[in-house]
């Protein structure tokens, strides 16, 4: 146990960014200044005593601020983000809605006012103040989140994954959308392989977030654990069942032929699952054959399509970073930490140097997307080199067979 705390410590130096209550915006500085050097020492207190929920002792310290500063958005915003937590969300709203006309004003509040009002069961209001919000913060992946997730409560799943996805789209490096979205993908029947990416791309965005880690790497265990069927009797079948499909558009302009994503990965499997089917091992997804399964599959992506997404699919090119640099093992073992526990251990135990070296290279090349990266299906074809129709039938053919 203190093996893997020391371990997570390394990875929150290594990929997070460190998250501090004041100041977050230029504003919250000002209103910050504002105070005296005594209240901005209370004010730091009061907040770090709501982080540690003594929320109802806090309230005279917030009660005096106000008085005293009544026009101070930073103070009135906290006060009712404590509000929030004593579970007084009338309170919140009433408080909130006095903020949303002040220049200080920030996606936190319409966040604030629309999670309250979801919180007293009304959420076809909390709609509405998360999409007025988006008018004023359309590039707040937060409040895309917070209307995902209410159209997800709704059942809504569609509405649910076009507002995950607008975020994603806006705030690229943001780790809550994608982890919203992945199970959705997972259990439809058409875009499993988007949430098995998501849910991989959420882990690399928030690697200290362990129960989340755990959720989303069991998520990616069951969904191929489920959809690969590899038959180890007399006949020789494989049988894998991502999509329902394989997309193919031909551009009548230039007669260029654009591949789908999602049919390609799931054609990348072919060569590695065929080589476990001739040595006759039944598909379990454990540890080592996710390791196998998943090199190969890569190897196989770059071997035929030459990186035909380029950084438009840019967690398959960071996977290839990984494996160049020679920790592909190491990473996967971390990857999967949360879900083989006892393998984890075992593996660490013998090999500390190897992980020690995946997290100083990690700590010099680190997954960040934005600035032409990305991985979702939006801008799949941002960065893509569209191939001719003979080229697009070999590749789809070529990723099944052994070219050796």
């Amino acid at each position: 146990m203190i093996m893997k705390q020391w371990i997570f410590g390394i990875l929150l130096l290594l990929c997070s960014t460190p998250v501090f209550a004041i100041p977050q915006t230029d504003n919250d500085v000002n209103d910050f200044n504002a105070l005296t050097p005594e209240d901005r020492q209370l004010l730091e207190k009061i907040i770090r005593l709501v982080d540690e929920g003594l929320n109802e002792a806090v309230a005279p310290d917030f009660d005096y601020l106000i008085k005293k500063y009544p026009d101070n958005y930073l103070v009135q915003y906290e006060q009712a983000y404590n509000f929030y937590f004593l579970g007084q969300y009338d309170k919140v709203i009433e408080a909130e809605k006095k903020l949303l006309g002040s220049e200080s004003v920030s996606e936190r509040t319409y966040q604030l006012i629309g999670n309250s009002y979801d919180m007293l069961g009304n959420r076809d209001e909390a709609i509405k103040i998360y999409q007025e919000g988006l008018k004023h913060f359309p590039q707040s992946g937060s409040l895309y989140l917070e209307l995902g997730n209410i159209y997800n409560m709704n059942e809504d799943y569609d509405k649910a994954l076009q507002s995950y996805n607008s975020g994603i789209l806006v705030q690229p490096d943001f780790s809550s959308n994608y982890y919203r979205a992945a199970p959705l993908y997972i259990a439809s029947e058409s875009a499993k392989v988007w949430g098995l990416v998501y849910a991989e791309t959420a882990v690399l965005l928030a690697p200290s977030n362990d129960a989340r880690h755990k959720e989303m790497t069991e998520d990616i265990i069951f969904c191929l654990k489920e959809n690969i069927k590899l038959n180890v009797g007399d006949s020789t079948v494989v049988s894998v069942k991502l999509v329902p499909g394989r997309d193919m558009e031909i551009d009548g302009a230039t007669q260029k032929v654009y591949l789908g994503f999602p049919g390609i990965y799931e054609g990348a499997f072919g060569r590695p699952l065929m080589k476990m089917l001739l040595e006759k091992q039944a598909f379990t997804c454990s540890l080592s054959q996710l390791i196998e399964i998943r090199k190969g599959m890569l190897e196989n992506y770059f071997d035929v399509t030459n990186n035909l997404y380029g950084n438009s699919m840019y967690l398959l090119e960071f996977q290839k970073k990984i494996l160049d640099a020679g920790h592909w093992d190491a990473y996967n073992y971390f990857l999967f930490m949360e879900s083989f526990p006892e393998l984890f251990d075992e593996w660490y135990d013998a090999n500390s140097s190897a992980f020690d070296a995946f997290a100083e290279w990690y700590d010099n090349n680190p997954f960040t997307l934005g600035d032409g990266r990305s991985v979702n299906p939006m801008q799949i074809f941002d960065n893509y080199h569209p191939v001719d129709l003979m080229e697009a039938i070999s590749i789809q053919a070529e990723l099944l067979t052994d070219k050796k």
